[in-house]
């Protein structure tokens, strides 16, 4: 009769331990670990494959730089998109492309060269423009707000913050985390069909500030 209840209460802890073990691989707390982009409401992509084109007014401010001037945004293909920047007068500072993994400079200004500033820029260009498509792992952070998600993300890039807004899905503020000299904080705000309304983004390794609000598409 002894024998019978020990295996009986064996039989017991072994269940409520399938039970838990079942409850801890549901789908809910799966995603919470490891969210794959692409198969639900968030993306890595600020500007995604509808997106054509967009004209901004901006400011950019670099150390002791500041300039201002008009940036067009434009996608040139599938897998191509580019940034030119310009003041008033037609003078063009910088002319950027990304085709695929590919980074194209078709001008910079010969004092951002000596600086290497085409460099700098790619990564934090990058950011807004190019969806992370080498992303391994998105894990559901807590948010004070409940109209914001935020998820810790790694990838081949390195690891960040983006947060979305809750009910449309669409990327909010991308952060570098754990990181230097690639740090930088993008912030996006509203939307105009299928650019964002207004666009900061800040590094303060460089000391860089660039603030755009849309124009026209």
């Amino acid at each position: 009769m002894q024998l019978f209840q020990m295996k009986n209460s064996s039989s017991r802890s072994l269940l409520l331990i399938l039970l838990l073990w079942t409850g801890l691989s549901s789908p809910a707390v799966c995603q919470s670990k490891g969210y794959v982009p692409g198969k639900g409401p968030w993306t890595t992509a600020v500007f995604d494959s509808s997106f054509v084109k967009a004209l901004y007014k901006g400011t950019f401010d670099i150390s002791k730089t500041h300039l201002t001037g008009l940036f067009m945004i434009k996608r040139s293909a599938s897998n191509s998109i580019r940034i030119v920047f310009s003041n008033e007068f037609g003078m063009t500072f910088f002319d950027f492309e990304y085709r695929g993994d590919e980074f194209i400079v078709h001008y910079c200004y010969p004092s951002f060269e000596k600086h290497s500033l085409p460099k700098i820029l790619e990564s934090d260009f990058r950011l807004l423009l190019v969806p992370d498509t080498t992303v391994t792992r998105m894990k559901r952070l807590g948010s004070k707000d409940p109209e914001l998600v935020i998820f810790g993300v790694k990838s081949a890039r390195g690891s960040f913050h983006y947060t979305y807004d809750h009910d449309s899905g669409k990327i909010r503020r991308m952060q570098s985390s754990h990181s230097i000299i690639g740090r930088a904080d993008l912030r996006l705000y509203g939307d105009k069909g299928t650019a964002p309304n207004k666009i900061y983004l800040y590094n303060p390794t460089i000391r860089l500030h660039i603030k755009l609000t849309f124009l026209s598409n």
